[in-house]
């Protein structure tokens, strides 16, 4: 067999399932050994951007890393902002990158580029391939790097040669993996005297906002009577009436140094200190007060589950406040106008149990978010590296991994634009996924930005930068136009046949929500 199907053969041997490709002509040998075992699937994506947030969203739902099959520097680098998001989400993610052949490098062909270096730049462990015999125990101890806990990002570089040539020994077992490292026992009680302080707060992030450890957090809020807090945007979180409420950081540094003003003491679980996105004249950067007590008891790398089980213990109780339980009671719109007021009660109340959702809806999430915490119990994917363009491709890959639930993306129109080639993706693996924009025909949360840094006034040449009319998208007609049926519903009663059809319906749909 050549290398190309020997390295195949080392994924699946460690559980690989899915490679999401954007092939060019140095992988061609090893899309035809992907051809050769049904065991994992191809999912071709129309963009690199769509390949790698595919990706994410299949190890977030998964639980384990993807494979992306990319072309070279330009191919990596295209795929780079996704990859970016992904880690940020703590998502474990194998990229194989195609390079020249060894002995053509030195030709510097147009498609040449400084590869290891942009590889860097966006892994946590990078392997380039010098032989045919070393590309299997590389394909190892990339799949064994990735799925590291809390998740990394490995880079494979597979020179044209080396996966052409002749592969003459073994298949290598899989490495053992590592378990997650533990915490600091000592540490507990010393944070249960910090959040049984007045104004104290419980951090939680990473991986551990499942509803296993949502309803362990609430034990300790309830004990304690600390408040529960995450970061603004996670990458998954399990959420929903009947569910421990978990408060979220605001975006603004304004309005979040408000929503952290007073804290007496945090305790972090999978996560770091806030601070703001951005920095803006006169504003602070870091958010907490600088008089609160910090304790980092559990880092990503660490066990978050058994960290917050050993609090749970410390305390002495197991049961829940009902003060803490989110109320699922909320009225469903059944006549009247689609607007920003109907539109976030509608989906609450309309959104199956155990749904997906993938949020890039932008500043148009504020009139969804809020509501649908009292919506059926479901996991919420959001967009954890602030690079736009991964809510269509996310839903991909969420789809690819749970295909038995609902998927629903909730997108503003110019962050969809960037990976609106996963339409098409979603069209051909006919993936249940419904797709909502909302158009306002404008970089909506740039125009509020421009204010806040400070900018000096601006005119029509400024403002034409941050809108997307003349010409105005047609998403009916883009959206078809990649084989996913599209609507543009006007009112609450068109909007509730359409999205109660396109939940229960297994291809893709597109819903456009004009505001």
């Amino acid at each position: 067999m050549n290398a190309s199907d020997a390295l195949i053969k080392t994924f699946i041997s460690n559980g690989a399932e899915v490679v999401f490709a954007n092939p060019g002509t140095s992988e061609m040998h090893l899309v035809a050994a992907i051809d050769s075992h049904p065991e994992i699937k191809p999912i071709l994506g129309l963009f690199e951007g769509v390949v790698s947030g595919a990706a994410d969203g299949y190890a977030r739902m998964s639980g384990k890393s993807a494979i992306n099959l990319l072309h070279l520097g330009p191919g990596l680098g295209n795929a780079f902002a996704n990859i970016h998001n992904a880690k940020k989400a703590y998502s474990p993610m194998i990229n194989i990158v195609g390079d020249h052949a060894t002995y053509h490098l030195k030709y510097n062909a147009p498609l040449t580029s400084d590869l290891d270096t942009l590889a860097k730049s966006s892994s946590d462990w990078v392997g380039r391939s010098k032989t045919v015999e070393d590309i299997c125990d590389l394909g190892n101890e990339a799949w064994h790097t990735a799925n590291q806990e809390p998740g990394q990002i490995t880079t494979l570089i597979v020179p044209a040669d080396c996966a052409w040539s002749d592969f003459k020994g073994n298949i290598p077992s899989p490495l053992k993996k590592i378990e997650p490292a533990k915490i600091d026992g000592s540490l507990v009680p010393k944070s249960i005297d910090i959040l049984k302080k007045e104004n104290s707060i419980l951090f939680i992030g990473g991986k551990f906002l499942t509803e296993e450890c949502i309803k362990l957090a609430g034990i300790i809020s309830s004990a304690t009577g600390c408040r529960i807090v995450t970061d603004t945007f996670v990458s998954r979180i399990r959420r929903g009436a009947g569910l421990p409420m978990v408060e979220q950081v605001p975006y603004f540094s304004e309005v979040a140094e408000e929503f952290l003003k007073n804290t007496s003491g945090a305790i972090f679980i999978g996560s770091n200190p806030p601070v703001s996105f951005f920095a803006y004249p006169n504003k602070k950067s870091y958010l907490l007060p600088d008089e609160t007590t910090i304790l980092n008891l559990c880092s990503p790398e660490q066990d978050g589950f058994l960290a917050l089980q050993a609090l749970s213990d410390e305390c002495g109780n197991s049961t829940i406040n009902k003060n803490l339980i989110q109320n699922g009671i909320i009225e469903i719109p059944k006549t009247g106008k689609l607007d920003s007021i109907s539109i976030g009660p509608l989906i609450s109340g309309l959104m199956p149990e155990n749904a997906i959702v993938s949020d890039e809806a932008a500043t148009s999430s504020l009139f969804v978010t809020p509501h649908t915490l009292m919506a059926k119990p479901h996991d919420w994917l959001a967009l954890t590296g602030g690079s736009i363009g991964q809510g269509l491709p996310l839903a991909v890959g969420a789809a690819i991994a749970k295909p038995d639930r609902p998927v629903i993306t909730l997108h503003g129109d110019g962050g969809a634009m960037y990976t609106i080639q996963a339409l098409w993706t979603q069209a051909r693996e006919s993936l249940n996924i419904t797709n909502i924009i909302f158009a306002n025909n404008s970089y909506e949360i740039l125009k509020i930005e421009l204010d806040r840094v400070g900018a000096v006034k601006t005119g029509e040449r400024a403002e034409s930068m941050l809108s997307l009319e003349d010409p105005t998208i047609d998403w009916i007609q883009l959206s078809k136009s990649m084989g996913v049926p599209s609507f543009a519903p006007s009112s609450v009663e068109e909007f509730t046949k359409v999205f109660l059809h396109s939940v229960k319906e297994s291809g893709p749909s597109l819903i456009v929500i004009n505001l």
